[in-house]
């Protein structure tokens, strides 16, 4: 089950270069003592109709599934008092936002967002290239590019964040798999993607050999219980497009 937190302080509101969210970056007690968590704070039609904490939550599990680092997370109640004493601006974005719980992760320090073109040796030493760029089309996360990569490096790893985009209805409902074909999106335009075709023939005869290993012992019974959290928490259940998709 995932850990519920309730915020005692809200330490700064980012404003993103890219994307049009004002992450919150907020302050709350743990069993293990205060901790800081980053959240988006979604409109309750994103949540309802797009279904982005539940695919936040399930993306963050399924990728520990595959060797690939997130930041832990947790659900995170905002006491209406925190946003009392914020600028107008940043209460309005409170009032705008759902009224449930915010999906959150924790605030990672010394970390820096991955730039298009970094040097091979910086994705080698800290992921597995092949095993992030089949994850993502499992996913259907058109939403790793080189524009907004959406990776977190630090000095010995690398942490997946943000898929809202990803299990979208669109792209995991009525899907015609005897095609056999991937959308650019997912694939030509993905981060990686670049580096995996630079490869030698010598290394892609291994490409995704792991990943498949991963994918074969993969136990979908493991998200049940999140996927009834969520549900008496009073979100959509939006389980049966996810689970019928990996099946």
């Amino acid at each position: 089950m995932l850990p519920i937190y309730e915020a005692i302080d809200v330490i700064e509101v980012i404003n993103e270069n890219v994307g049009h969210t004002k992450p919150w970056v907020v302050l709350a007690k743990t069993p293990e003592g205060l901790k800081s968590f980053v959240t988006k704070l979604y409109t309750t039609e994103q949540v309802d109709q797009f279904n982005c904490i539940t695919k936040k939550v399930m993306c963050n599990l399924l990728a520990r599934e595959f060797e690939l680092n997130v930041p832990p997370c947790a659900l995170i109640e905002i006491p209406e008092y925190l946003a009392l004493k914020l600028p107008p601006e940043t209460q309005q974005q409170f009032d705008n936002a759902d009224y449930r719980l915010k999906f959150a992760t924790l605030y990672l320090d010394n970390v820096n967002s991955a730039i298009p073109g970094f040097p091979l040796q910086y994705f080698k030493k800290r992921v597995q290239m092949d095993t992030l760029f089949a994850f993502d089309n499992l996913i259907r996360n058109g939403d790793r590019g080189r524009y907004k990569p959406n990776l977190l490096f630090s000095a010995k790893e690398v942490f997946l964040i943000d898929h809202e985009l990803a299990l979208s209805n669109q792209d995991i409902v009525n899907i015609d798999l005897n095609t056999l074909q991937l959308e650019d999106k997912f694939t030509k335009y993905h981060l990686i993607f670049p580096y995996l075709k630079k490869a030698k023939v010598q290394y892609k005869k291994n490409f995704f050999n792991d990943f498949s290993e991963y994918l074969r012992i993969l136990n979908l019974n493991k998200l049940t219980p999140y996927f009834n959290q969520l549900v008496n928490e009073g979100f959509n259940d939006y389980s049966q497009p996810i689970t019928n998709w990996f099946n």
